[in-house]
Order: C-alpha cells, then structure tokens, then sequence
C-alpha cells in the first residue's frame, strides 16, 4: 500500500471515531470536541493529516509544487461559491466541485479540498463544532468522487454522467446524514424521538441538497472534469533529458 493512501485510511478511521464518539477525544476532561479548543484541535488534526498525505503523494508521484497551488487556488473558488448561494438552504455548489475534484485528481486530494472549503467559507460564515462535520462530509465526498476516476475511461458518457449524478444525489442525504449526526449527539437530548424528528425535519433541507447535487453534476459535471482534466496535464508532464515529454497522471 502506498504511503498516501495509508494516510487516506487514518482520515477515515479518525472521521469515523468522531463520528461514533462526537464528544470524546484522548483528553476529554481537558479538552471536550465541541469547546473552542477542541474543535480547532480536531480541525488541525484533519488538515495536518492531509498537508502530511499531500506531501507523501508528491513524492510518490514526482510532481511538482504547482499542485499545491491549484490545491489553494480551487479550495478558496469552492469555499467562495458557497457564499451567494447561503440565501437558498442547502443549495450550493460546494459538493460537486469537491466531487469532481475528487474524480480528476484523486481521494486524498479531493478530502483536502473539501477540508480547506469547510475551513474558509465558515471563516465568514462562522465556525462552530459544525466545521468538523463539515470536513468530514464533505472530505468524504471528494474521497467518493476519486473512487469514480477509474469509470471514467470505462462507461460511456453518457451512462457515467447520469451515474455520477445519481451518486451526488445520495450524497447530498449522506452529507444530512453527517450534519444530523452532530446535532442529534451534541445539542439535541438523546432520544429515539428528538432522532426520528430530527431527521424528518431537516429531509426537506436534505432533499434540496441532493436535487441541486444532481443538476449541478449532470449540467456541468462534464465540462468542469474536461477543464480541470486540461489543467491537470499542465503540471502532470514532464520532460526528460533528451527532451521527450512524459504524462504522470497515471500515477495516481
């Protein structure tokens, strides 16, 4: 297993500790998640972790800085057009530009984009415990969106567009899921009922979510994996000694 991709599986094992015990980490006398401390403590944790992937994956692939760049460059486009769209609940193009980051560049970096959106739309949107759950829902569908990158090639346009749509919408429910799961453990007083309405009453909000997943991806999921795909193979060429070009992207 490659370096990179172990680093991608600790992510998803401390996301899915967090997700289990919301309100425990090593030191939870001292530091509960949701205080001020904790939550910056966690958000650290996510974005080390993935600086710490990026750098193993640099190395494994032999490319050069300029992916960090497109890294800063994208998560702040993402984090922005989240912005004009917060007068309509829960419909913003934030998921599919992750997912289709995800899809042309690979898991780890598609978790890192959406680690750095969650993280600088809230720096004007406001933090709070909900910034953890944001980087993890929406870490988890750039992860989702790399896992797709090998289909690509295999189906036809056509069919992967409506495939890809199709997940988005799942993932907009997913992504409810998650932010449920924080609000029902770290606000709402345990129960089965505050549960089942808590999760009735945040379906509308979620179903907007996934409709607006879906359109997003099936309109322009296409044109905007062509786009990045061309400035993708910008920083993904080489040229050896005898100058001859050479393509990395299969590395990764």
């Amino acid at each position: 297993m490659n370096k990179s991709k172990l680093i991608l599986a600790v992510i998803l094992l401390y996301s899915l500790f967090l997700l289990i015990f919301p309100d425990f980490i090593s030191w939870k006398i001292l530091l509960p998640s949701n205080s001020v401390l904790g939550i910056l403590l966690n958000v650290s944790i996510f974005f080390l972790l993935s600086v710490l992937g990026l750098y193993i994956h640099l190395r494994e692939t032999e490319l050069s800085s300029k992916e960090i760049t497109f890294i800063a460059i994208y998560s702040a486009f993402t984090a922005i057009a989240r912005i004009p769209f917060v007068a309509l609940p829960n419909v913003q193009p934030c998921s599919y530009l992750i997912f289709v980051a995800g899809m042309v560049f690979g898991p780890l970096i598609g978790f890192m984009i959406g680690t750095n959106t969650a993280f600088l739309s809230n720096m004007f949107l406001g933090h709070g415990p909900w910034t953890v759950y944001q980087i993890i829902a929406w870490g988890l569908i750039g992860i989702v969106g790399g896992l797709f990158h090998p289909l690509r090639r295999k189906l036809h346009k056509r069919k992967f567009q409506f495939l890809v749509a199709i997940i988005g919408f799942f993932l907009g429910f997913i992504y409810g899921a998650i932010m449920n799961i924080w609000s029902w453990l770290l606000i709402i007083p345990l129960s089965l009922s505050s549960f089942l309405v808590l999760y009735i009453s945040s379906f509308p909000f979620d179903l907007a979510h996934a409709i607006s997943n879906f359109l997003f991806l099936y309109y322009f999921g296409e044109k905007t994996v062509n786009i990045l795909n061309r400035y993708r193979d910008r920083f993904y060429v080489r040229i050896d000694s005898n100058g001859i070009e050479e393509n990395f992207s299969s590395k990764i």
